[in-house]
C-alpha cells in the first residue's frame, strides 16, 4: 500500500481595510499587529474549506480542483488569532499554494492570504505558528 505524502501549509488571514496610520513612524509593530486582527465568527472551517476549493477551480478550472479536491482540508483555523493549518497533498502544495494568493475576499471583508510555512508535519507546523506569536509578542513588549 502506497502512503499518501502530505504538506501542511501554515497561513494567515491578514485584512487589510484595519491598517490605520496612527501609529505610522511611532511604533511601527502595531501595525503589523493590527493588521492581525481577530476574524469573523461566521469564518469557520466549513467555510474557508469551501472557499479555497473555489478558489482552485476558478484559479486553475476542473484539473485544479480534482487534483486537490480529495487531499485539500484545513485541520485547524483560530478566528482568535486569523491562523490556520491547511493539508494538501505534496504533489499540488504549489498549486495550491497560488490558488490561495488570488483570493480577494472572505465573507464580504476583504483579505490576503499569506503562506509562512510550508512542512511536512502538522507538530512542525503547530512549532512554527507557537513561535511566530511568541515573536510577536515579544515586538509588541520591547
Amino acid at each position: 500500500m502506497v502512503r499518501l505524502k502530505t504538506r501542511y501549509l501554515l497561513f494567515d488571514l491578514i485584512y487589510p481595510d484595519t491598517i490605520t496610520s496612527e501609529y505610522d513612524g511611532i511604533r511601527p509593530e502595531l501595525n503589523t499587529v493590527n493588521i492581525h486582527t481577530p476574524s469573523k465568527t461566521s469564518v469557520d472551517i466549513r467555510l474557508l474549506n469551501r472557499v479555497f476549493r473555489d478558489a482552485i477551480r476558478d484559479a486553475y478550472g476542473e484539473y485544479g480542483a480534482g487534483s486537490v479536491a480529495s487531499t485539500i482540508a484545513v485541520k485547524y483555523f483560530s478566528p482568535t488569532t486569523s491562523t490556520g493549518i491547511l493539508r494538501v497533498s505534496r504533489q499540488h502544495y504549489q498549486l495550491t499554494w497560488a490558488g490561495l494568493t488570488l483570493i480577494q475576499s472572505i465573507d464580504g471583508r476583504e483579505v490576503i492570504i499569506q503562506v509562512v510555512h510550508v512542512s511536512g508535519t502538522i507538530k512542525k507546523c503547530e512549532q512554527a505558528a507557537i513561535a511566530r506569536n511568541k515573536a510577536m509578542v515579544d515586538k509588541i513588549h520591547k
